[in-house]
């Protein structure tokens, strides 16, 4: 490089000055400002290797974008081929409403629930899982002052497959689907003692449709989901609900359900977000002995939620959620641990 400097000063000098007046000073000047140019190149040079270092790559990018998705949920994100992941969760919620009794006196009720749900996932392909998830469900209910009621037992097992469609850069909007089916596994609410017990399932099989969406919009990921659930009737019920009240068959109501949320990095280990979740259930339909049908109107809920990501380790990130119900007076807290291994 110096020795080319030199050449061309050499010519400049020969251009410039033909008759060799000053030759000597303003080879120095070009030489020190040769000089000058090359350490400048050089600084611009480094600069723009540091600057390199510090891009986030595309796959940086979506890995950043899966770690804060897995505090909102699983079924945003999809693992690699061949790993097994196994979910830990806690849920609590708390239910209070009001009741006109026989006497015509209105009692309070208090229902609170606690469920340790155990979930396994297995990536059959990198854009396809298979899973499974068992309850174990603990209710209890506080009547009035003086009556309650509690009970403990597996909840409604269900099993799920979701498939990511299209592959997505970051930055585009990533699409994963959902078919999930419920089995009534749990103890009936068709089949207990409503007075002296508590049921954890839904007595029903129940199969959903599930569409979930996201979006890194930099410095944030927007996500959003809407589903739709269809419910089989439970029939050949033969359940007393009063000495002379049976009831023979239920033709319960499909559901809708929508929501959306932001979340956001607040650093490399902590994560925050908030959502919206809006389900819409049509009417049940009653049938019992000697009477005619009986519906019980449509009904809707909306609950909004807050949440934070905790990365623990490398491959596991805690989160915690607490959620409040927008059309009653009821909350709900959970806490969710994932682990996954590559097979």
């Amino acid at each position: 490089m110096k020795k080319l400097a030199v050449i061309i000063v050499m010519l400049l000098c020969c251009c410039v000055c033909p008759a060799g007046v000053n030759a000597q000073s303003q080879e120095q000047e070009l030489l020190n400002r040769i000089e000058e140019l090359e350490k400048r190149i050089n600084e611009l040079t480094e600069e723009g290797r540091a600057r390199r270092k510090l891009e986030i790559t595309e796959q940086e990018k979506q890995e950043k974008e899966k770690e804060v998705l897995e505090a909102v949920g699983r079924e945003y994100s999809l693992d690699p081929k061949h790993t097994l992941a196994i979910d830990y969760s806690l849920g609590y919620s708390y239910s209070p409403n009001e009741r006109i009794t026989n006497q015509y006196l209105i009692e309070r009720e208090v229902h609170h629930t606690i469920t340790h749900t155990l979930t396994t996932v297995y990536s059959i392909l990198d854009n396809a899982s298979v899973s499974t998830s068992v309850p174990f469900v603990y209710r209890y209910n506080k009547v009035g002052t003086e009556e309650e009621l509690d009970e403990t037992d597996i909840g409604d097992i269900s099993a799920g497959f979701t498939f990511q469609p299209f592959k997505s850069k970051a930055g585009e909007v990533r699409t994963i689907l959902g078919l999930s089916a419920v089995m009534p596994t749990g103890r009936s609410p068709y089949k207990v003692n409503p007075e002296t017990e508590l049921s954890t399932g839904s007595g029903i099989y129940a199969f959903g449709l599930t569409a979930s969406f996201s979006k890194q919009i930099d410095p944030v990921v927007a996500f959003w989901n809407v589903g739709y659930t269809y419910r089989m009737d439970a029939t050949d019920l033969d359940y007393r609900v009063f000495e002379e009240l049976i009831l023979d068959e239920v033709e319960t109501g499909d559901s809708i359900s929508v929501g959306a949320g932001l979340a956001y990095a607040l650093s490399y280990k902590v994560s925050v977000n908030s959502s919206f979740s809006y389900s819409y259930q049509f009417s049940n339909t009653y049938r019992y002995q000697g009477l005619a049908p009986i519906e019980s109107g449509d009904a809707a809920s909306a609950t909004f939620s807050v949440g934070v990501g905790w990365k623990a380790t490398n491959k596991t990130t805690l989160s915690f959620t607490l959620g409040y119900s927008l059309s009653g007076s009821g909350f709900s807290f959970s806490f969710r641990a994932p682990f996954s291994f590559v097979l």
